[in-house]
């Protein structure tokens, strides 16, 4: 019996229970309005916006610091701060990407906007759909399976192998369980949450006079820097010089004893 269980739960197919991911995604498409919103914005699409900002000199710091402060006061949308630093130097940048939900996005891009310039802004999206169907379809046989070994284990009696195997085939099976779960959660998260990632860069990167600031800027470090390159080039080449000035004088003597001759 227990073998022809393990076979049936293997290659048997349910259909969505009560509760399941699919069976709620189905739900909500049977809701007023949703199928209208789920045309808008897709069914199992995970958003990923970015945005660049030029931000004016000495701006970059203090906007990324209000950015991270608004993301987590945010506690409405849920808004998970997940990177953000500094690229420090004369023209520092700055980067930050939060999880958050859809009106969290437009409230922090917002905010960067009043930061400085927007300088782009793009917005991918990938279908979830087909790994959020086959989550929860594991899920749904999964579940039907776990019950059937209860079944059968409040019927195996006294039988201490029978049990014993019943037990292993058990944990087996509530570990993927809580696999496939955790795989539920982790994949509706993306779906229900939209990434942004926010680029602060400072506007003199841009300006047509930057480069020459910057040149006016390394005038002196360059000037040592050539002058220590012409004195390292003076080095290798004065025993070459040397060289050459020797067998110069050999050439010359050999030259008059021919013309001698």
């Amino acid at each position: 019996m227990l073998a022809l269980l393990l076979l049936q739960g293997c290659s048997a197919k349910y259909a969505p229970q009560p509760g399941s991911a699919a069976a709620v995604a189905e739900a909500r498409m049977a809701e007023p309005g949703a199928q209208e919103a789920n045309a808008q914005r897709g069914k199992y699409l995970a958003y990923e916006h970015s945005v660049t900002v030029d931000s004016p000199e000495g701006g970059v710091k203090p906007l990324l610091d209000k950015l991270v402060a608004a993301c987590q006061a945010d506690v409405a949308n849920q808004c998970t701060l997940l990177a953000s630093g500094v690229e420090g130097g004369r023209e520092s940048s700055a980067h930050i990407r939060v999880r958050v939900k859809r009106p969290g996005i437009e409230a922090l891009i917002s905010l960067a906007a009043t930061g400085g310039e927007l300088a782009s802004r793009n917005t991918s999206a990938e279908d979830l759909e087909g790994p959020i169907r086959d989550n929860a379809k594991r899920l749904d046989m999964l579940r039907s399976y776990r019950e059937k070994l209860l079944a059968l284990e409040s019927k195996a009696g006294n039988n201490a192998e029978a049990l014993i195997k019943l037990s292993q085939e058990l944990a087996t099976v509530q570990s993927e369980l809580e696999s496939a779960t955790g795989v539920e959660a982790r994949l509706m998260e993306r779906v229900n949450m939209d990434l942004l990632n926010i680029s602060i860069q400072p506007r003199t990167q841009r300006g047509f006079w930057s480069p020459v600031k910057r040149s006016l800027g390394d005038f002196g470090s360059n000037l040592s820097e050539g002058i220590a390159t012409a004195i390292t080039g003076t080095a290798y080449l004065l025993p070459w010089a040397l060289i050459l000035f020797l067998l110069g004088l050999v050439l010359r003597k050999v030259w008059r004893r021919v013309r001698k001759q």
